[in-house]
């Protein structure tokens, strides 16, 4: 069987063609090119970026041993974007780094956290709706809503089809009763303006005939995918309690399996996991952004040269070099997170720093916890992508 899988990050694009017997076939990594019409605001051009992923695709299938059975999705979602009913956009892709109103939280009363699992912050698809509300209503009662990734299936397959792990950052949908979530009035929409939710690895349908070349047929299945942690996790085995995936992208994300949506605390992210199959639910954590600042760092010492991380790996080696201590800092901190959850014996680490010595090296004595690497890498939730669309995983 042979399947793509996407994980469409906040800055960048993994992508891997995969075989269920062989492993990875082909891979491809690009950044995402952001625009800022104004300060604080941060947004993706939708048609640059469907033509884009569309052509990391078609790519991707060049290197199948055959035919594409499937297509998925991982994303750091929360992009919001505005269609009309045939899905054609009608606004940019607001990225979820975007803070225009930075002031704005959603009201307590919403209780925000208890209905989708993800607490309210300033940022997402709550806050740019309410810009929306505020300078554009006509506009937000007449249109779809969508995200960037949910918005690429509807584009390949024809069908507005959301997953449930990806249906929390999208913040409108009730995730314990499983209905759209009780506040759309506040913003003057309907039900109606929302992708269907499914659980994630349902088939939302096949390859347009407009997209079919090559190893890209009409029998291509697009399948919903997930939110990009929970599809590491997925790909690194981090399956049960006990476990966790330590994902370092822009974020530093620690996802770990739960029995139940009651066993994770009210101050951390809920995701629907493995749950609609009978498995666990996930928990998350995260230091916000403190991959961007690594990058900062990393950028201003060596440069943007080519060899930049392995000159960052080299001198963090040395013990009270400054490399060395930058690694310490973001440990430390996301020590004082991981600290909190007593019973994991056992972390997978995924994303750039995986690809090192010294991080490993480092994460390990400082938890004090066996840290594995994920075969993947940073490709890890593009590999659980790609085995959600083959069914591998539900």
């Amino acid at each position: 069987m042979n399947c793509i899988g996407l994980d469409l990050g906040t800055g960048a694009v993994k992508g891997v063609c995969w075989n269920s017997g062989k492993g990875i076939l082909k891979k491809i990594s690009e950044r995402v090119a952001f625009e800022h019409p104004a300060p604080d605001w941060i947004e993706i051009d939708p048609e640059t970026y469907r033509k884009q992923i569309f052509r990391i695709i078609a790519e991707l299938a060049q290197g199948a041993d055959g035919a594409v059975d499937g297509i998925a999705f991982a994303a750091a979602s929360g992009n919001t974007m505005l269609c009309d009913r045939a899905g054609t956009p009608r606004t940019k892709i607001i990225s979820w780094l975007d803070t225009r109103l930075k002031d704005w939280l959603p009201p307590e009363e919403w209780q925000v956290r208890q209905t989708t699992g993800w607490p309210r912050i300033p940022t997402f698809t709550l806050m740019h709706l309410e810009y929306f509300r505020r300078t554009a209503s006509g506009l937000l009662a007449d249109s779809q809503i969508s995200m960037n990734n949910d918005h690429l299936t509807w584009e390949l397959c024809g069908s507005h089809t959301l997953d449930s792990s990806n249906a929390a950052p999208f913040y409108l949908w009730d995730q314990a009763k499983q209905c759209p979530a009780p506040y759309l009035d506040h913003y003057g929409i309907k039900p109606s303006q929302l992708p269907e939710i499914v659980k994630p690895g349902t088939p939302a349908g096949c390859l347009k005939k407009g997209y079919c070349q090559g190893n890209l047929t009409e029998k291509t299945v697009i399948a919903a995918g997930s939110f990009d942690h929970p599809a590491g996790a997925r790909a690194a085995g981090v399956l049960e309690p006990g476990s966790m995936l330590l994902s370092c992208g822009t974020s530093w994300v620690g996802f770990y399996p739960v029995p139940r949506r009651e066993d994770v605390p009210m101050n951390e992210l809920c995701d629907t996991f493995q749950s609609g199959s009978g498995g666990c639910w996930g928990a998350m954590f995260s230091l916000a952004k403190v991959g961007v600042e690594v990058e900062q760092f990393i950028c201003g010492r060596y440069g943007n040269n080519p060899q930049r991380y392995e000159e960052f790996n080299s001198e963090a080696e040395k013990p009270g070099s400054p490399a060395h201590e930058m690694m310490l800092s973001v440990i430390r901190r996301f020590k004082e997170r991981f600290d909190r959850h007593a019973g994991v014996e056992r972390i997978v680490l995924s994303g750039g720093p995986s690809e090192g010595k010294t991080w490993p090296k480092l994460i390990e004595e400082c938890l004090k916890v066996k840290v594995e690497i994920s075969p993947y890498h940073s490709y890890t939730g593009a590999v659980g992508a790609a085995q959600l669309a083959g069914g591998v995983m539900q």
